[in-house]
Formats: C-alpha cells, sequence, structure tokens
C-alpha cells in the first residue's frame, strides 16, 4: 500500500508541476538533461510574483526545542548557515534578522526558516524547514521546500540541508535562471 501511495502522490505532484509550467508558459529546457538519478531543474518560466522585483532577501530563524524557544548557539549558527549559503549568487543584500517591521518592508523576501530539536532514541534529531514569505498581494506560494532531518551533532549534515533547502527555494541556486525580472533593473524579460 505504502508503494501505491507514493506512486500516486508522485503522479499527482508531477501533474500538478505540469499543469503549473504550462499555465506559466514554460518550455522545457532540452540543452542541459539531468544527471543519472538527479531530479530535472524547473523549467525556465517566467518568474513567480513572490520573486519578482525583490529588494533585499532576509534570514529569520525560530528553533524549538523540549525546553522551550532557542535563541542561543543552535539559532545563530542556523542563521548564519542559511544567510551565507543564500547570498552565493544572489542578486540582492541578504540578512538574517528577527521577526519585525524589516520582515514587512517592500521589496524584501524573508526567509522563514524553522527548527525543531526532538529526541529520538536517545539522541537529538533537527527537523527544519524554510518557506519563503512576501508582505505584497499575489505574491504568494503555493508549496515550500520538503522537510528536512538531520542528527542534532552532525554540522556537515546540517549544512548539506540547508543547502538543498535553498536549492529548492530560491530562483538563483535552483540551477537555471527563469525568464522574468528578478530585480527592478534586470531588463525586460527573456525569450
Amino acid at each position: 500500500m505504502a508503494a501505491g501511495y507514493r506512486s500516486g502522490a508522485g503522479i499527482a505532484a508531477a501533474s500538478s508541476l505540469a499543469l503549473l509550467a504550462a499555465d506559466a508558459g514554460a518550455q522545457p529546457d532540452a540543452a542541459s538533461p539531468p544527471a543519472a538519478g538527479q531530479p530535472a531543474a524547473p523549467a525556465a518560466g517566467n518568474i513567480a510574483p513572490l520573486w519578482q522585483d525583490i529588494t533585499a532577501l532576509g534570514v529569520t530563524c525560530l528553533v524549538h526545542t523540549p525546553r522551550g524557544i532557542d535563541t542561543g548557539a543552535l539559532h545563530d549558527r542556523l542563521c548564519a548557515a542559511v544567510a551565507t549559503q543564500a547570498a552565493k549568487g544572489a542578486p540582492v543584500p541578504v540578512a538574517a534578522a528577527p521577526l519585525g517591521s524589516a520582515t514587512l518592508a517592500a521589496g524584501r523576501v524573508t526567509l522563514l526558516v524553522q527548527a525543531t530539536v526532538m529526541p529520538v532514541n536517545g539522541a537529538d534529531a533537527i527537523a527544519l524547514t524554510l518557506r519563503p514569505f512576501r508582505n505584497a498581494t499575489e505574491s504568494g506560494q503555493f508549496f515550500a521546500a520538503a522537510p528536512r532531518i538531520v542528527a542534532g551533532g552532525d554540522a556537515a549534515a546540517l549544512d548539506r540541508a540547508v543547502a538543498a533547502l535553498l536549492a529548492d527555494t530560491l530562483p538563483w541556486q535552483a540551477g537555471s535562471r527563469p525568464r522574468g525580472r528578478l530585480l527592478p533593473n534586470d531588463g525586460p524579460p527573456r525569450s
């Protein structure tokens, strides 16, 4: 039954993506087929409204532990890792900031990073999620990157999970830059 569920979910997800791509007028990129075992990069199409004309990218982190909200070392390490990785190739300034008025600034997309630390078989595990937020009409995003789970003390695994979440989220790290204006001065959409 589990195999049937996965297969049905995969078909539904693929169908949804195909419909979204068709609706956006996207054309498949046949120039660079994916490597064996790797998922295909999203087809270049019009950039999602969330990312159009952005002026800054913020990173806001929230770490839950069995003892409550953590604002210490894990929080600081996670925010620094996300901000550093997100800045790679970013067309706008990237900065970690607490939740507040800067998150709501016009033109700004904020990456909301949530980590939940929980004991699993006597050791800490960290469940990570990342969701972009923009305070603008019609800039919502239907789905976010799939959650990642890493061992609590594995810094390298945490860095890999952050990189994977950002590759699934940021258009400049997705493997192919979509057509459309990412920045106000980015020029006319490419064809």
